[in-house]
């Protein structure tokens, strides 16, 4: 098995992040992430002017996983945004979720991506909700 070590594939769960809501918007589905809720998420501007939301993460290797990812992904809220909001460390955690999981990615066809891409590599049980 060939692993390219710099590439990987995994998924982030918008959903996890605090008072994330689904709804529907002018008859399209939408995710609705509450800014003020959320001190990972960052609002700014392009130069244009064109507004930019930027989520802060955290990456960490990790092992054991029954579905081969080698690294999980959190939500970052950094020193600065943890005084400007009043983070103590102990609510940390409740903003910083773990919102996914990736794992090294093998090249191939583009089917073979696409494929790799849309599988869900969860701890849900098979018949659980696995989205929209």
């Amino acid at each position: 098995m060939n692993t390219n070590t710099n590439s990987f594939i995994g998924q982030i769960d918008l959903m996890a992040l605090i008072a994330a809501q689904f709804t529907v918007v002018d008859g399209q589905e939408c995710i609705v992430i509450p800014v003020k809720s959320n001190p990972a998420v960052f609002m700014t501007q392009t130069r244009t002017g064109q507004p930019k939301a930027l989520l802060d993460i955290f990456i960490r290797e990790t092992s054991n996983s029954q579905y081969g990812n080698t690294h999980f992904v959190k939500a970052n809220v950094g020193k600065a945004n943890r005084e400007r909001y009043g983070i103590s460390k102990e609510e940390l955690g409740r903003y910083s979720p773990i919102i996914g999981n990736i794992k090294p990615f093998e090249g191939g066809s583009t089917q073979k991506r696409a494929e790799a891409s849309s599988q869900v590599d969860d701890d849900l049980p098979p018949d659980s909700f696995k989205g929209f």
